[in-house]
């Protein structure tokens, strides 16, 4: 999908050359992502890994970006480095988490503690920095839904 939306088009000459460049890439990296090959043919895996983007991309997204535009226009903003608890134990997942805070508008991870076990986010708005407070309202919902096809 990257590589359709940099060509800009739609035709079949595209589609199998980056179907080809997909594939060469997840044969490459299969080893880093995947720990249990039969995992990757769970049909349930793929539904909620499903779940988890349509989540991102038509939920937490348009709140993220609407939190952000009102606090723009309303100069509402109470920026602080907070410190997310996590507790998933594969890189993979944590990377995935740590990835979806950088990406919903308002949050960047900015240090990963692996040995606590702790994301340190910048986040635009931190009506507290209670660590508790913090998991529920930024990252959570996000492992939540990464453990489900982990």
């Amino acid at each position: 999908m990257v590589y359709v939306s940099l060509v800009g088009s739609l035709g079949t000459d595209e589609l199998i050359i980056g179907l080809i460049i997909a594939a060469i890439v997840g044969i490459i990296t299969r080893n880093l992502i995947v720990s249990d090959e039969k995992k990757v043919l769970d049909p349930k895996r793929w539904l909620n890994a499903l779940r988890y983007l349509a989540f991102y991309w038509f939920y937490y997204e348009p709140i993220a970006h609407w939190g952000v535009i009102k606090r723009v226009f309303t100069m509402d903003l109470h920026p602080s480095i907070v410190r997310v608890p996590y507790s998933l134990k594969t890189e993979y997942g944590v990377t995935a988490v740590g990835n979806s805070i950088t990406n919903t508008p308002g949050t960047v991870v900015v240090d990963v503690d692996e040995k606590k076990g702790y994301y340190y986010v910048h986040w635009i708005n931190a009506p507290s920095v209670e660590e508790g407070f913090c998991y529920n309202n930024i990252s959570k919902g996000f492992e939540e839904l990464v453990r489900r096809f982990l």
